[in-house]
């Protein structure tokens, strides 16, 4: 059995469709057809995420480049009989790793908590009898009845309808609930418009009806969105592909200089094993191997800080990546808009207050789940009114007629109160003609300002019974209802613009209100895209990825999705978005604040920044340990340090003030546009390997001086050097160009510092700690030489930074 197909369901009868489907419009289906094709076509669902993907996080972890290159050093050590520099560097691999699954994992969960599972029924006809089913039963041709509060469960056609209004802003974008009726719609037009067909998702704020499933589970527009959404892969981030160029670069001149300094040792006589060795040991010195674990925590730490901040960190690598954005593309509803419609202007007629009008208003709000019924009220309530009389009886609202009516009773006074379309409501009566006129003339002013407006009229009824609730109705005047912008939005866009970013405004809903939210945002008209589809927006983000764009997307509905997924970063809604954004996205905000993405914003490129300044601190210690090793082995000195140590200073000694530096505050550099950009750019290249030759050279010229005192304390004298080279260094690096006695302090940084220095000095003097670490402790005489030596890589340093500041004026 194949599932009936209904093309373009909205522009065809309701008989064209029952007969395409083959069920009844006042039947149903039979239960054993419903159970035949429920077997046949499978449940009404889309498969949804229940728990975090532990193998997807996992794998994320180790194919980061770094990991890779440490896993090769592992490897190669673990194949020369290093046993122990082999377990050491896996060690590290595997706590990098456990501690960004870990961090990832968390916030998983954390979104995973944001959704509710709840079971959900659906009221269908069956066999000519309304029964109540699980909504995962339903199958294409059922008849379902759909009631104020109703969740719509799956695509259908109207076939009946009492003033049905429908919500359907999370998956269209359009703010305002969309009156239903049975007619068929045009074929060739957007679905906001398809007036005849409800969709799976929505919500029913007002009526009731019955409707024909022509789409049930993945084959819903819902379901295409979901399809859409695992279609559209997130590029690589910034830092990853900056990252793999770079473990590729430091592979590529490892492997040139173990091979050139390997065969040198054999020119010299060595043996193959020392020359060897001696290989690995370069190769290890030219591998960062904190670096890895050191971002990763910077990360972390910038991800704790975020969620402080009101934002969940899915993805680590987001955080950063936030920080170099250039783009961001917002919808709309729910994002930059409040998604719940107020009154926001009131123009009463003559002879009317303004507290009439709200008054009136409240009296003909009926229906407590419709957005425009609710503004009514909380209008009249603000303005201290309380509900006028009892609602006797009422006239629902019908698209057709394009009004409501209610029978009010006040103490002695018994009155009607329409409201509904001003070129309606206002025509109801002829004894007012140049006020009617009045009205209509501001009412298209406020709807050509994108605002939805209604009139009220009212007129006195004699008897309950009276049939014309209408005719010869009083306007009492007019409003304007709106989806209001956030009170955080406007300055939002404004810091936006300021830290650089081109915002722009994506949303499904009519251009004139498009058009009027984006102006008063500040934005112009060619940053503003109404009408906008899910696969537009996807299109969008493609075309700007492409121009070199890095783009944030934030949104908070179903249609938001395969956006959201694509992007560099997907920012979703929390509280009033929905499940199907917040899994497609890498930030989540808990507090659904714009606000909150400018301030990740700024996190970001305080990250970026303090990733280059760890970068330029890590890496100078391997230049430096590249240089000594090649300077030693090409004048035949043998090796100036052993693999330990060489491990030593890259973890133990470098990691703690490397993470300290993490948690360093924004510095001037970190605001500027493209700064992040130049993170691994050209300029950081030749400052770090002057730092790093200086490092080299000053740890060779200890290696060579303690040697002459006693050849047995040279190794140790190289080691302290490079170590206390670095620690010293480490200030030096939190700016570029500013000094560092000018920057603030880093009380983390100080600590680590000391706590590194305390280390380093417990592996020299503390006589257990000789042995594994290889070396011996030093007098107080080549202790001096050794410091005296260190000073040089910061003095450089700081050299090179005043010229570069005498050079810029």
């Amino acid at each position: 059995m194949t599932a009936p197909v209904v093309p373009c369901a909205h522009a065809l009868s309701v008989e064209d469709v029952a007969d395409a489907l083959r069920s009844d419009t006042a039947q149903g289906l039979s239960a054993d057809e419903a159970a035949a094709r429920l077997t046949a076509f499978g449940p009404n669902e889309i498969p949804r995420a229940t728990r975090p993907p532990y193998a997807q996080i996992a794998a994320h972890q180790l194919l980061d480049p770094l990991v890779a290159l440490l896993l090769a050093a592992s490897v190669v050590s673990l194949a020369v009989g290093e046993g122990l520099e082999s377990a050491v560097i896996a060690a590290i691999v595997v706590l990098n790793a456990g501690f960004g699954f870990f961090q990832e994992v968390r916030a998983a969960r954390a979104v995973l908590a944001l959704t509710e599972a709840v079971e959900v029924r659906a009221v269908v006809v069956r066999d000519g009898e309304q029964r109540a089913v699980d909504v995962r039963d339903l199958v294409v041709g059922d008849l379902v009845r759909l009631r104020e509060g109703d969740r719509v469960p799956a695509d259908a056609r109207v076939v009946s309808e009492m003033g049905l209004e429908v919500d359907e802003s999370a998956l269209t974008g359009e703010s305002v609930p969309v009156a239903k009726r049975v007619e068929p719609a045009d074929g060739a037009i957007a679905l906001a418009e398809r007036v005849s067909m409800v969709y799976a998702g929505t919500g029913v704020t007002r009526g009731s009806g019955l409707a024909l499933v022509v789409a049930a589970g993945r084959s819903t527009e819902q379901g295409n969105i979901a399809v859409l959404t695992e279609q559209a892969s997130p590029p690589p981030t910034p830092l990853e592909q900056r990252f793999a160029r770079l473990a590729t670069r430091l592979a590529g001149v490892g492997v040139l200089i173990t091979i050139g300094l390997a065969a040198a040792m054999l020119l010299q006589g060595e043996s193959a094993r020392e020359s060897f060795l001696l290989g690995v040991s370069v190769a290890v010195a030219a591998v960062p191997e904190g670096l890895a674990a050191t971002v990763t925590i910077a990360l972390a730490l910038g991800a704790r800080e975020m969620a402080s901040r009101g934002a969940v960190v899915r993805t680590l690598s987001a955080i950063e990546t936030v920080g170099e954005a250039t783009v961001i593309c917002a919808d709309k509803t729910g994002t930059l808009t409040e998604n719940r419609l107020r009154l926001v202007r009131v123009e009463p007629a003559v002879g009317t207050t303004r507290a009439g009008l709200l008054e009136a208003g409240y009296a003909c709000a009926e229906a407590e789940l419709d957005p425009v019924d609710r503004a009514l009220v909380v209008a009249a309530r603000e303005e201290g009114l309380t509900a006028p009389g009892t609602v006797v009886r009422s006239v629902p609202f019908e698209a057709a007629r394009k009004r409501a009516a209610v029978l009010v009773r006040e103490e002695e006074r018994l009155r009607s109160v329409v409201k509904g379309a001003p070129e309606v409501v206002l025509g109801l009566g002829d004894d007012w003609p140049l006020e009617r006129e009045r009205l209509e003339r501001v009412a298209g002013e406020w709807a050509a300002q994108g605002l939805r407006v209604l009139a009220i009229a009212e007129r006195d009824v004699v008897d309950e019974s009276a049939s014309d609730l209408e005719a010869g109705a009083r306007p009492l005047g007019i409003v304007g209802l709106a989806d209001p912008l956030r009170p955080e939005a406007a300055e939002s866009v404004r810091l936006a613009r300021a830290e650089g970013l081109e915002v722009r405004m994506l949303t499904g809903d009519h251009p004139r209100t498009a058009l009027a939210i984006g102006r008063e945002l500040g934005l112009d008209d060619d940053e503003i895209v109404a009408r906008c589809t899910p696969a537009d927006k996807l299109a969008l983000v493609e075309q700007l990825e492409g121009q070199g764009e890095i783009v944030i997307v934030t949104g908070d509905g179903v249609n938001d999705a395969p956006a959201l997924r694509r992007a560099h970063v997907g920012v979703a809604m929390g509280r009033g978005g929905t499940e199907a954004a917040r899994e497609a996205s890498s930030i989540v905000l808990t507090d659904d604040n714009f606000a909150t993405i400018v301030a990740a914003v700024r996190e970001g490129k305080r990250i970026a920044g303090n990733i280059r300044s760890f970068l330029a601190f890590l890496l100078s210690a391997n230049v430096g340990e590249v240089v000594l090793f090649a300077a030693a082995v090409l004048a035949g000195l043998g090796a100036p340090m052993t693999v330990v140590q060489v491990l030593t200073v890259n973890l133990l000694t470098d990691g703690p003030p490397a993470i300290a530096l993490a948690r360093d505050p924004a510095g001037r550099h970190a605001f500027r546009r493209g700064a992040t950009r130049e993170l691994f750019g050209r300029g950081i290249w030749p400052a770090l390997l002057a730092v790093g030759i200086v490092v080299g050279a000053a740890a060779l010229a200890a290696f060579l001086l303690v040697r002459e005192l006693r050849p047995e304390a040279a190794q140790t004298a190289a080691y302290a050097t490079v170590a206390l080279a670095e620690l010293i260094f480490v200030f030096s690096c939190r700016a570029e160009l500013r000094p560092a006695w000018r920057l603030p302090r880093n009380r983390h940084l100080e600590a680590a510092v000391v706590g590194s220095l305390a280390f380093l000095l417990a592996t020299i003097y503390v006589s257990a700690l000789h042995d594994p670490f290889g070396t011996v402790s030093l007098t107080s005489g080549e202790l001096g030489i050794v410091l005296s030596l260190a000073l040089l890589p910061a003095l450089a340093s700081e050299s090179l930074k005043a010229v570069v500041r005498r050079g810029r004026g």
